[in-house]
């Protein structure tokens, strides 16, 4: 997998030039900000711990793993579920969290290695391990690897951006999504970044300022 960077000449630069309309949200809205993560367990476990549930709620669980020393792959992969079900996570989390854990310890699986990995045997590899979803592996791609042809199409927020871009009726579904981002490939993933942007400031904001 080849990183393509966002800026000047890079992959945003490039989607611009395909599709008018990204252009134009650029040109209205600026370029969306860095959302950069580290390849590593913590932004796996991270991941897991957000799943359903809000933001502060996500924080609130990984402060509490944090103070209670939970929060390595090494330290992890020798916990029980109940173990950690006492610092806030459900059963099923926990489960999730010490698999990943155990994979990464036994060296199953090297996550900075992946970056030299096509995207889509990244994504085939991250989907074996139990919790990690398409969705998980898509954004994990796309923010840790700087994969950006990752698309993310499930997401709801990314959904709504598009609908937003290309003024469609209706919020499209997974399988439209992935009609309508092939004429993006292989800049998907700078195309994700831009939807989430157009989706906080058309939406989020919007439903703030109603408030």
């Amino acid at each position: 997998m080849k990183t393509i960077l966002l800026g000047s000449g890079g992959a945003l630069d490039a989607l611009c030039a395909i599709d008018p309309d990204i252009a134009s949200v650029i040109s209205q809205y600026g370029a969306p900000p860095d959302r950069s993560l580290p390849a590593n367990f913590d932004t796996l476990a991270r991941a897991i711990v957000g799943q359903q549930i809000s933001r502060a709620a996500a924080t609130s669980i990984w402060n509490k793993m944090e103070v209670n020393g939970v929060t390595e792959a090494t330290v992890i992969a020798t916990k029980s579920p109940d173990d950690l079900a006492a610092v806030g996570l459900s059963r099923r989390k926990a489960e999730y969290i010490i698999g990943i854990a155990d994979e990464i310890v036994s060296k199953r699986i090297d996550l900075h290695a992946l970056a030299d990995m096509d995207g889509q045997a990244v994504q085939n590899r991250l989907v074996q391990i139990r919790g990690i979803g398409a969705w998980t592996a898509d954004n994990f791609r796309l923010f840790a690897l700087g994969d950006m042809d990752a698309w993310p199409v499930n997401d709801i927020a990314l959904q709504e951006g598009m609908k937003r871009l290309k003024q469609l009726p209706h919020r499209p579904k997974a399988s439209e999504m992935e009609t309508l981002g092939a004429a993006w490939q292989p800049y998907r993933g700078a195309g994700a970044l831009v939807l989430w942007h157009l989706y906080g400031i058309l939406v989020r904001k919007a439903a703030i300022t109603d408030i």
